[in-house]
């Protein structure tokens, strides 16, 4: 009963709608007969044969159409209208056999030969004129569907376009005139490199890194090779910032299919700042695992760090709902994208298919 309650507070205004539908139609309909006929309507029938096509009418939409139609089951589809027809009739003639005359209700079927002549061809065209109605309504609840389902993925390229967009002018505001950048970087390493062979090497890291991302902003994919060593030098630059403070441990297997195997630029590199950033990187007891797997066959992503309640850092980035989304346009379904929180451990787990096989 509760559940009865709470489905009709959430489907009160289909229901009304419906309602009002078929009030509206059985007015508008006996109306007509009652003007070309020139008989009185007898509500009783009417209420009890109106009430048995609306119950065809539902039956075939929500039991039959909808899960064969589903399932692609067209010819348990036939089979069951078939039968929908047949049960239709056979209801009927009891109603207008044995129900009617309880209820001392007229109908025009009064006569045998009346009914076997004039009954069956009126049941069988009733029971067709209304399945046909429901696999009208049918067709109209799935076009509506798929208009909304239409209109919610264009909204959800919108705004995927707006944030890319975004994100596009942000990196454009923060560049300087690469080649300046780059010249003033190598000019910085090779002093830095008599000095210290330690801030030469982090000089040098930045400037691979700061290169790489300008190369990869500019492509729809890139080997991943370019990310890993993206990865690479900057896991190098944190370890020279911290020392023996920083617990992150990069594994990557599979090195030999670096320069084969492409992805979407900036998604692992995403994956490894979302970690610096919310993760503790700092914790002897629980280190930060990073795993990542080349195959001939897919390229895996794997992640394991505890989390902080507040970020390290305030800038923005990536989020794993944007790089998910971004998964989804390209990759399609073909792809796992895993999100966990286990004992205060956050973990990622991405599985992606070669692109092109």
């Amino acid at each position: 009963m509760k559940q009865l309650q709470h489905w009709f507070q959430q489907h009160w205004k289909t229901v009304l709608i419906h309602a009002s539908v078929w009030i509206l139609y059985l007015l508008v309909n006996n109306f007509l007969l009652f003007i070309n006929q020139l008989r009185q309507i007898e509500l009783g029938q009417m209420f009890y044969t109106y009430a048995l096509v609306a119950v065809l009418f539902y039956v075939n939409v929500y039991f039959v159409i909808i899960p064969c139609m589903h399932k692609r089951k067209y010819i348990k589809l036939m089979f069951y209208t078939v039968l929908l027809i047949c049960a239709y009739v056979m209801i009927r003639y009891v109603l207008f056999t044995y129900v009617f005359p309880m209820l001392h209700i007229i109908d025009a079927y009064r006569k045998n030969y009346v009914m076997m002549e004039q009954f069956l061809p009126d049941s069988i065209w009733i029971a067709c004129q209304y399945i046909l109605f429901s696999y009208g309504y049918w067709f109209a609840l799935r076009s509506v569907q798929l208009e909304q389902h239409k209109r919610k993925i264009e909204q959800e390229f919108a705004t995927l376009e707006r944030e890319r967009a975004q994100a596009e002018l942000a990196f454009l505001r923060s560049q300087l005139n690469p080649h300046f950048l780059y010249n003033t970087l190598n000019f910085f390493f090779s002093d830095a490199l008599q000095v210290s062979p330690r801030l030469a090497d982090s000089i040098m890291a930045l400037s691979t890194m700061l290169r790489n991302v300008t190369e990869i902003g500019k492509q729809s994919l890139v080997p991943i090779g370019q990310e890993l060593d993206y990865i690479r030098n900057y896991i190098k630059i944190q370890c020279y910032r911290f020392g023996d403070q920083l617990q992150v441990h990069l594994d990557i297997e599979g090195e030999e299919y670096e320069d084969q195997h492409m992805i979407p630029p900036l998604l692992f590199i995403s994956l490894v700042e979302n970690i610096f950033k919310y993760g503790d990187v700092y914790d002897n007891s629980q280190p930060v695992h990073i795993r990542i797997c080349l195959s001939e066959t897919e390229i895996s992503f794997y992640s394991g760090n505890p989390k902080k309640a507040t970020p390290n850092y305030t800038q923005g980035g990536l989020g794993l709902k944007n790089i998910e989304n971004q998964l989804r346009i390209i990759y399609k379904s073909d792809f796992s994208f895993e999100v966990t929180e286990e004992n205060n451990i956050f973990y990622v787990n991405l599985n992606l298919p070669l692109l092109g096989n």
